[in-house]
């Protein structure tokens, strides 16, 4: 079953702002016409994993800046904006235009612009007497971020501290609850869906969300008219999920959830590539940086998506699979560099120089780039198996993945062993094994967890993060979302092999040391535990009576508005799409668990979140919101 990639309808959007000659929206000539592209920081990153520079260069866009930057004039060149609909990007827009900067402006919002700043941006032209020089004003509705074919992110950073944050003004959450709804409405429109929205019945965060979000859609649909409805559809209904009055099968599912449903998941250490280079080497936006091996140190910077081949093939392996996957990359590169140094084998030596050599020019391209991700997959591996020696890590991933299945009086002591000095690891590498054993052991007594509180402390660790979590499981039952299968290792993947592509000698010497790294782990494999969010998937999208589904709430935009404290008609045939969204931030191990679920079933299932949140973040975030409750704390980093 194809699977709809919201990256590659994301990127069409962005072409379609770029290259408009087909849709009449855009007079010059579209990528034949040299541009100048103005974006925000946002919208920049919104760009970032989908076009680079040369991608630009092939629309037509001479330069890229940011909207903020000092630029000087370009009279005979338009601009394209693409910007948030924010009172300071309108101003700023209207300054360049009074400046005179560019022939014509094409002023491209992200998301629906409110009409008070339209009618701002309209009056700051006529004052400037530039109008005619706006060609055009349009709502994008892509205010989010793709970073593959069913991974999306509203890049919004610190979301769990800010909606669970004590001071928070009303007005500002929301405010912020609008913002995600934004985000959420650009998605559904890139997807050309119209979906049944559900969310738990008593979890305030994903109600707010997702009654905000249907009443926006109501709202588009009844004002709207056709126009709103093809938004949702795609043209004439030709592509996306209809949205007619059919199945649940023709309709997607879009699940909301907050992040309190399960955060033991943001904690564990993990234990795949994908995932691992997201905790350790700070991937983000398809980006990361690995410590250089020079004197003095140089970091390298690489970009890893599914346009690599070896990414893609195994970005949901496990890390003790990255070497075995190596070497055989390795193997496979160099056999072929050597037949393509061989002349003929028998006869005329000379009898297939010439074939022979046009096959060698003609497959450098593709050897320079596999030597090019080789090299890339070698260093990140290395970097990942530096810090695994340095701190440790199996060890903390085994203790971690065992919780679930041993009694607590072991996990204790396992976790008091961790706060040895002769133990590696850093304070934050044991902050978080002790919040793992908090929200996998519930029945973990208060005096039981002060002596491990006291433990860390001793060390130096700081113990706001924890403080927060016990304050959670006072108010709310919020332990373990073991859901009759969960635990803390199930992360669910996230781990592609790395690859050696350093030529002649030094292809046998970094071959050598992955090999010799990886043979201390490779008995190590992650355990096959659902997590928590692909049962309430199943649960809502089976629809099967007396489970999840009969405890979640059934919103549907499409049908007629219900008197309070009732719902519309349900659907009852099972799903075969979702959109899964966390409020409060998200990560690869349970991305690629929803994708591995997704792919056992036969489901289409599209994973997102506000941000994706890497464990030492998430662990910031519970700091702060521990010190908003009691003060205190120090940088675990």
């Amino acid at each position: 079953m194809a699977q709809s990639s919201i990256q590659e309808l994301q990127r069409s959007q962005i072409l379609r702002m770029l290259n408009l000659g087909n849709s009449g929206d855009q007079a010059w000539g579209g990528a034949q016409t040299f541009k100048v592209l103005v974006y925000d920081k946002f919208c920049q990153e919104v760009i970032a994993p989908l076009l680079k520079v040369g991608g630009l260069r092939n629309q037509g866009v001479s330069i890229n800046v940011g909207l903020l930057t000092e630029r000087g004039p370009m009279p005979d060149v338009p601009a394209v904006y693409f910007v948030e609909p924010t009172e300071e990007n309108v101003r700023r827009i209207v300054q360049d235009l009074s400046s005179g900067l560019y022939e014509s402006v094409y002023v491209n919002f992200a998301s629906s612009v409110p009409r008070s700043l339209l009618q701002e941006l309209a009056k700051g032209a006529l004052q400037a007497n530039c109008a005619q020089k706006v060609a055009g004003v349009y709502d994008r509705f892509i205010s989010f971020v793709s970073l593959s074919p069913t991974l999306f992110s509203l890049n919004l950073p610190e979301a769990y501290a800010t909606i669970h944050s004590p001071s928070i003004a009303e007005q500002l959450i929301g405010q912020y609850i609008a913002r995600i709804v934004d985000g959420l409405l650009s998605v559904l429109v890139s997807m050309h869906a119209l979906p049944i929205i559900r969310c738990p019945a008593n979890d305030p965060v994903a109600e707010m969300v997702a009654r905000s979000l249907e009443e926006r859609i109501r709202e588009m649909l009844r004002t709207g008219g056709a126009s709103a409805t093809e938004l949702f559809t795609g043209s004439g209904g030709a592509r996306g999920v209809d949205t007619g009055a059919g199945t649940a099968g023709q309709r997607p599912l879009l699940c909301i959830l907050d992040r309190n449903t399960d955060l033991v998941t943001m904690l564990n250490h993990t234990w795949t590539y994908q995932a691992m280079a997201h905790d350790i080497l700070g991937l983000r936006l398809n980006r990361l940086t690995v410590p250089g091996d020079e004197v003095p140190a140089k970091p390298k910077s690489y970009d890893v998506d599914e346009n690599d081949k070896f990414w893609a093939e195994h970005a949901g392996s496990p890390f003790p699979n990255v070497g075995p996957a190596v070497c055989a990359a390795v193997q496979e590169f160099d056999q072929q560099r050597q037949n393509m140094t061989q002349s003929g084998e028998a006869g005329d030596p000379t009898a297939d120089m010439t074939s022979g050599l046009a096959a060698a020019f003609n497959a450098i391209p593709e050897m320079t780039e596999r030597k090019r991700s080789l090299d890339m997959h070698t260093n990140i591996a290395t970097a990942l198996m530096n810090e695994i020696n340095v701190r440790d890590l199996a060890n903390y991933y085994e203790i971690e993945d065992q919780f679930a299945s041993q009694s607590l009086g072991t996990s204790i002591s396992q976790v008091e062993a961790l706060f040895s000095e002769s133990q590696k690891g850093t304070l934050l590498d044991k902050t978080r094994a002790l919040m793992v054993l908090y929200l996998t052991k519930p029945s973990i007594t208060s005096a039981q967890m002060q002596g491990l509180i006291d433990g860390l402390q001793k060390i130096g660790g700081d113990t706001s993060g924890i403080s927060y979590l016990q304050h959670l499981a006072n108010i709310q039952n919020m332990m373990t979302p073991t859901l009759n299968a969960g635990g803390p290792g199930s992360s669910g993947g996230g781990g592609q092999a790395a690859g050696s592509g350093l030529m002649n000698s030094l292809f046998a010497t970094g071959e050598g040391l992955l090999s010799a790294g990886f043979s201390s782990i490779k008995n190590i494999m992650p355990s096959k535990k659902e997590l928590a969010i692909c049962q309430i998937l199943e649960g809502l999208m089976e629809q099967k009576p007396g489970g999840v589904a009969e405890t979640y709430l059934y919103l549907d935009p499409k049908a007629a508005q219900t008197a309070p404290g009732t719902e519309a008609p349900r659907m009852r045939a099972p799903f075969r799409k979702a959109i899964t969204f966390v409020v409060g931030g998200g990560n690869y191990a349970e991305m690629q668990a929803v994708q591995e679920w997704a792919q056992a079933h036969g489901r289409q299932v599209t994973y997102g979140s506000t941000d994706l949140v890497s464990p030492a973040q998430f662990v910031d975030e519970l700091s702060h919101l521990g010190r908003a409750q009691s003060g205190g704390g120090t940088d675990l980093r």
